[in-house]
């Protein structure tokens, strides 16, 4: 089974075909905790007061995948050693439809993850139907062409997610004990939202919605008080469609030029006694975050974000780099959570070659670079997908199975999971479940390729970018 239950006995004997079945939802358990009894004449399922039943016929699924109908008498009692365990796909790159979106959630919560991080708004497109402010499905959702990596299209990209559909995916998810995590990510990383409203950027220029791959320099303006009211309202229409606890802003990759060159910005840095753009960028946050919070919400930021050493304990910061000057690890002193979804371990656009699948399940989920309460201030992992290379539901698919489930084995086990070789083997023994959901899952031949199949496959990665793109990232890198 995956994940591999905590306690897991075999008690002799077999279900007889007429046994009957019986749930329970439990008060004095865990709410994600469930247990399963199977003897001769009963199966029965008990699960805490949240999702403790969900995951108690999840498990009886795999039961019956493994064993058939005639299952052997058991006794299972599990529960996740971290309560976030998620997965991430960008829809801003590139478009996937309700109905792709819920294959992969549904085979998600097949390895009970119960959060979908849903990142729908970056410099290349804004996708979700906005009441307060039309302009970002009119304008910031189109893109005259696609020039990711090396691909050069005039193929254009103009559509987003309806109110209803997003209410339909909420719902879906609800129904696995999923919660959807937006994302609207700021400061940087906006460009296709100036494309509909200059007027927040540092300059008030004109920009396209982005085409290609890259950091971009444009920033909201930290310093324009219109810049805070747009992000309130926009806010508030967006907590409309997403009833969940958590909320992600962003706050990766944002290049301080604007920043450094704005009149405005300089004076809010005085004004508030900032010292650097990187403080000017946590006094950002946290008032965006406050906001969040008097709303009952806890904000999510990338690393980046906590770099300015006055960012809110309660935020929760997303570790995907390493911890620049021990920022992170001072958060986590002062209280903070952090949830792990490291590059080399968690991010699944990279080919097998580069991020095999004994790298995903391997995930340290107690790094010591965060110190002594790192273990403690992890909430979970999340597994990721960036799409700017991912055109089609089959390249979704084939990149993200069965690595989504190495994760999730990760978060629900913890430190204690069992070796690789042994996941590994009872992958294969569950991999029939991709051809029940219909997802084209990589094979079992590709999931740890050798050296010379990896060289072949991270050259064939590192010919998206040009020595110029290579280089520009390098030169926005130094100046986050």
């Amino acid at each position: 089974m995956i994940p591999e239950p905590k306690e897991f006995r075999l008690t002799g004997g077999k279900m007889a075909q007429n046994a009957v079945m019986e749930e329970q939802e439990c008060s004095g358990i865990g709410r994600e905790e469930y247990r399963i009894s199977i003897t001769p004449e009963k199966i029965r399922l008990e699960g805490g007061r949240g999702t403790g039943l969900v995951y108690a016929r999840t498990t009886l699924e795999q039961l019956r995948l493994i064993y058939g109908e005639e299952l052997p008498c058991m006794e299972i009692r599990d529960w996740p050693a971290h309560s976030y365990r998620s997965f991430h796909i960008d829809c801003s790159r590139h478009y996937f439809t309700v109905d792709e979106l819920k294959k992969m959630i549904r085979m998600s919560a097949w390895f009970k993850q119960n959060y979908f991080h849903w990142h729908i708004s970056d410099d290349q497109g804004w996708r979700i139907e906005c009441r307060r402010y039309p302009l970002l499905h009119k304008i910031s959702a189109v893109r005259p062409g696609d020039h990711f990596g090396n691909y050069d299209s005039d193929e254009g990209e103009d559509r987003y997610y309806s109110r209803d559909e997003v209410r339909e995916i909420v719902e879906y998810c609800g129904r696995f004990g999923i919660e959807v995590v937006p994302e609207i990510d700021m400061p940087g990383h906006v460009t296709a939202i100036l494309a509909a409203y200059p007027e927040l950027s540092c300059t008030g220029e004109l920009v396209e919605v982005g085409m290609k791959a890259g950091i971009f320099k444009e920033l909201f303006c930290a310093g324009r008080e219109e810049t805070f009211t747009f992000i309130r309202n926009l806010l508030d229409d967006m907590m409309e469609l997403f009833p969940g606890r958590y909320f992600h802003i962003g706050g990766d990759e944002a290049p301080k030029e604007r920043w450094k060159a704005c009149p405005l910005c300089q004076k809010r840095m005085e004004e508030e006694g900032l010292g650097n753009a990187q403080e000017l960028q946590g006094y950002m946050c946290n008032r965006i975050a406050s906001y969040l919070q008097s709303k009952g919400k806890i904000p999510i930021v990338w690393n980046e974000a906590v770099y300015g050493g006055n960012i809110d304990k309660d935020v929760v910061v997303q570790l995907w780099t390493e911890d620049k000057d021990h920022q992170i690890r001072a958060h986590l002193d002062k209280g903070g959570k952090a949830i792990l979804s490291m590059v080399e371990h968690c991010y699944c656009d990279y080919p097998y070659g580069m991020h095999s699948l004994k790298d995903m399940y391997e995930l340290n989920m107690n790094p010591a670079e965060l110190g002594a309460r790192g273990g403690d201030s992890v909430l979970g992992a999340e597994c990721l997908v960036w799409t700017e290379f991912i055109r089609s539901d089959a390249r979704l698919e084939k990149l993200c199975w069965p690595r989504f489930a190495a994760t999730a084995e990760a978060g629900w086990c913890g430190v204690r999971r069992p070796e690789y070789e042994d996941f590994r083997r009872r992958l294969t023994a569950l991999f029939p479940i991709f051809e029940k959901y219909k997802i084209q899952a990589a094979g079992m031949e590709e999931w740890d390729p050798d050296e010379e199949t990896a060289a072949k496959q991270t050259a064939g990665f590192q010919m998206n970018f040009s020595s110029e793109e290579r280089d520009e990232v390098r030169k926005a890198q130094e100046d986050i």
